[in-house]
C-alpha cells in the first residue's frame, strides 16, 4: 500500500502548478485507477493481506448532489493461516489457505457531501454483482474439493454485492481530476475464503478497499 501513495504523489507533482488554478469540472468522466483490496474472515484476525485491483468506470457529474457510476473492478486477494482449527466434536479438514480473484460490475450513487468547482467530496454507496473464485496453493478451484466443506455444503461463485465509500475528487484547470475513494465492499457471501460452516466467525467474509483514480473528461 506504500505505492499506492508514493505513486499518488509523484502523479500530483508531475503536473504543471498552473494547472491547479480556476479548475472546472465536466459533465461525464472516464475512470481508470488502482488499488488495493484486503479480506477479513476466518482465515484472518483483521483486515490484512492486501491484493492489487484495477478500476475503470464511467461517472455522470451533472448534478450537484447526487450522481451516478458505472463501475468494473479486476484483481484479487488471498488468505493464509496453517494453524486454523474449527471446533467441533466432528473431524474437520477446513482449507488453511485460499486465493482467489475478484471481478465485479456494478453501479453507485455519488452523493456529494461537499461539490466544489475545484473539488468534491462524497459517499457512494452501491450495488454490484461479484464473481470469485477461491484456489488452493496448486491453483486448483476449492468449489468441488467437497473435504475442505461441511457434508452438503455448496456455493455459487457469483454474489451480490453492497458497497458502501468515502471519497474526493481534485480537479485540474484542464478538467482532469485525481481522486481517492475508501470502503467496504461487503460482499453477501461468506464463501469469499472457502470456510462457512467451518467457520469460528458468525460474520460474512468482508473486503475492505482503497483507490486512487484518474478522472478523465469525456464532455
Amino acid at each position: 500500500m506504500r505505492n499506492v501513495f508514493l505513486i499518488s504523489i509523484i502523479i500530483v507533482f508531475i503536473f504543471p502548478t498552473h494547472l491547479f488554478a480556476q479548475q472546472t469540472q465536466k459533465n461525464l468522466y472516464l475512470t481508470l485507477g488502482f488499488g488495493g483490496t484486503s479480506y477479513r474472515g476466518d482465515l484472518t484476525n483483521s483486515f490484512e493481506s492486501w491484493g492489487g485491483t484495477f478500476h475503470t468506470g464511467l461517472v455522470f457529474n451533472k448534478k450537484k448532489r447526487v450522481n451516478g457510476y458505472i463501475h468494473l473492478m479486476i484483481g484479487g486477494v488471498r488468505g493464509n493461516n496453517d494453524s486454523y482449527v474449527f471446533n467441533s466434536t466432528q473431524t474437520t479438514t477446513p482449507n488453511t489457505y485460499f486465493k482467489t480473484s475478484l471481478i465485479s460490475l456494478g453501479y453507485e450513487l455519488r452523493i456529494n457531501i461537499f461539490k466544489k468547482e475545484n473539488y468534491s467530496l462524497y459517499v457512494s454507496p452501491g450495488i454490484a454483482l461479484l464473481r470469485y473464485d477461491p484456489k488452493d496453493e496448486f491453483k486448483n478451484s476449492y468449489s468441488n474439493q467437497f473435504s475442505t466443506r461441511a457434508a452438503g455444503e455448496i456455493y455459487s461463485n457469483v454474489s451480490l454485492m453492497l458497497p458502501i465509500k468515502i471519497g474526493g475528487t481534485y480537479y485540474l484547470k484542464n478538467g482532469y481530476g485525481i481522486g481517492v475513494d475508501a470502503g467496504f465492499l461487503n460482499p453477501l457471501t461468506d464463501y469469499i475464503d472457502n470456510i462457512s460452516q467451518w467457520g469460528n466467525k458468525s460474520k460474512k467474509d468482508n473486503l475492505l478497499q482503497l483507490n486512487l483514480l484518474l478522472y478523465i473528461p469525456l464532455k
